[in-house]
């Protein structure tokens, strides 16, 4: 049996081992990790000085235990501080890394009407459970957008995709990594309602402004009547966008097309489809603080 005095662990291995036996013990010997012990551990699986295996082991009990803000947290701020990438323009968009599988991308093609407007967003590897259509699959980017990869940002968390696809489980992981500190302003969606309190509180302080929204497929995208918050200045507000108010009919995308299909429809929009779009640049420019209000970004010359 292999035993924390097996003489094949590192002194990093040992340490680790003891932040598994917080999560994976059972409920009378868990418990959460402090601030600085999730710090360390997020450090040795990032920086994947520890083996898959124990990463695994990990990543599924701490998934179990539920993790606590302060983990989350504690993991979300040593990723900001690695980045060094970060420009004082624009807005950054958080895609989930699990990528498109029901529509394409309509904020980024909604970019292209905001020319003078910086927006960044993030790509890697597909990721499960959905393996959709990762961004830099789309073709006709606007010209105003930097897609960056995530292997070049943070070359751990890229790493990890294929361990994380062999887990076939959704892992805290998914909860932490949409954002990538690229740009003062944020615009991050989600899909489920709590994720509105957790995100403005690991988000909110790495930015100047950030809105979230319960968008198409965990995007921020808008393809029907879609609550949003916006978080600055320490304030939280929260909104809704009807796309009927503005003579658009809601799409409604629940099935699964093809990248082909996707990127037909971006090339070919029909007239609603296109107003959808200008819609969701009303909302990009609005997010970005170019526009006062979403009716005002819509009525200009965008």
């Amino acid at each position: 049996m292999v035993t924390r005095t097996n003489n094949s662990f590192t002194p990093e291995h040992l340490r680790f081992l003891e932040y598994i036996r917080c999560v994976g013990t059972g409920p009378k010997g868990n418990r959460h990790l402090s601030r600085d012990e999730m710090s360390d551990a997020f450090e040795l699986i990032v920086q994947r000085r520890v083996p898959d295996v124990a990463i695994s082991a990990f990543l599924l009990g701490w998934r179990v235990q539920i993790e606590s803000d302060e983990e989350l947290q504690a993991c979300v701020d040593w990723l900001a501080l690695q980045q060094t990438s970060i420009v004082n323009t624009g807005i950054e968009i958080g895609y989930p890394f699990d990528g498109k599988a029901k529509f394409f991308p309509i904020m980024l093609k909604a970019a292209e009407l905001l020319d003078d407007l910086e927006v960044h967003a993030t790509y890697d590897l597909p990721l499960g459970p959905k393996y959709g259509a990762t961004l830099d699959q789309f073709k006709n980017i606007a010209s105003n957008v930097t897609l960056h990869n995530r292997h070049d940002l943070i070359k751990g968390l890229s790493d990890l995709t294929t361990l994380r696809n062999n887990i076939g489980i959704r892992t805290a992981f998914n909860t932490l990594e949409k954002l990538n500190f690229l740009a003062p302003t944020a615009l991050i969606g989600m899909h489920h309602a709590p994720y509105f309190d957790l995100y403005a509180s690991l988000y909110a302080k790495h930015y100047d402004r950030l809105v979230i929204a319960q968008g198409h497929e965990g995007t921020p995208e808008i393809l029907k009547k879609t609550k949003y918050k916006l978080v600055q200045n320490g304030e939280i507000t929260t909104h809704h966008i009807d796309p009927e108010e503005f003579g658009i009919e809601p799409i409604s995308a629940k099935e699964t097309i093809s990248l082909e299909e996707m990127q037909i429809l971006m090339a070919h929009p029909d007239e609603n489809l296109a107003k959808m779009i200008r819609l969701n640049a009303a909302f990009l420019g609005w997010a970005s603080g170019k526009y006062t209000t979403i009716q005002e970004g819509y009525t200009s010359n965008i």
